[in-house]
């Protein structure tokens, strides 16, 4: 889905589509970890790529959203940001790796699910609750 369509959506129609992002990114993991080793490449690339696309998806929403007087909402949304950075440096990593060791890959990859784990669940949990609040609106982070 295009960016311009999450952003011409409600906040609550937004967050569910992101939140379908997550739940599909996770079921491809437990995909991944139910292969065996040496047929996983497909599904690491699948993931990668849904990752990306579910960043550029979420920051392109976020960048619509105000924030709150109380500043927390920046707060978290600079700490989503900031986490979307080093988890795109895991992914670059990855697709860089010219390696034939590949279980150190499979252990590596598992970090990075395990970040982007920790990371969804934070979404889930503080950032989309607080977006969903009566008191977050749709106006640019710029005004």
């Amino acid at each position: 889905m295009a960016n311009t369509e999450l952003v011409s959506g409600t906040h609550e129609t937004t967050i569910r589509i992101l939140r379908e992002d997550h739940r599909r990114i996770l079921a491809l993991f437990h995909l991944y970890l139910a292969m065996a080793a040496d047929s996983r490449q497909s599904a690491v690339d699948q993931i990668l790529g849904l990752l990306e696309e579910h960043f550029q998806k979420e920051e392109g929403f976020l960048s619509t959203v105000a924030p709150r007087p109380d500043g927390q909402g920046s707060r978290m949304v600079e700490q989503v940001l900031i986490e979307h950075d080093e988890l795109r440096a895991m992914i670059e990593e990855l697709r860089g790796s010219e390696t034939d060791d590949d279980q150190a890959l499979d252990e590596f990859f598992e970090d990075m699910m395990h970040t982007v784990r920790l990371h969804f669940l934070t979404e889930e949990q503080d950032l989309f609750p607080h977006l969903q609040s009566p008191r977050a609106d749709t106006r640019s982070l710029s005004t």
